[in-house]
Formats: C-alpha cells, structure tokens, sequence
C-alpha cells in the first residue's frame, strides 16, 4: 500500500458567471422629430413604456421627439 501524499489539481472549472439582466420586451421604436426628422432605436425592459425610454436614449440631442410606432423584437 502507498501512503504518499498527491496534492489536489487545480480546479479547471470556470466561476459561475451571473446572467445578464433579461429584458422582457425588445422593441424597434421609430420616433419623428417637429421637423420631420426621422430616428429608429431598439429598447428592451420589463414593460413597453421602459423599452421605449431606453430605446430613447439613443437618440441624438436635440429636438423633441415622440414616439411614431413601435414594434415589438420579441416579448409579449
């Protein structure tokens, strides 16, 4: 019998990573400026009112832009 000692081998296993947050709605929001500038941005959240808030924060700075349609990417 031996009785020799072996130490442990490193784990290879990577540590859990946590998920990225789900978004429960995905949207392609379009948006028309007073001028008549056009934009589209997509928007993801867990309601379609903050998909669209966060689909306008990739609008350009400037004139006021309201919502034209929107459609949804996936979600309910």
């Amino acid at each position: 019998m031996n009785l020799t000692y072996a130490p442990a081998l490193p784990s290879l296993r990577r540590p859990a990573v946590p998920a990225p947050p789900f978004n429960r709605f995905l949207l392609n929001v379009d948006f028309e400026a007073p001028a008549g500038e056009q934009w589209s941005a997509i928007g993801g959240g867990d309601s379609v009112p903050e998909a669209i808030a966060a689909a306008r924060e990739a609008l350009p700075d400037g004139p006021g832009w309201d919502v034209v349609r929107w459609n949804h990417l996936y979600g309910d």
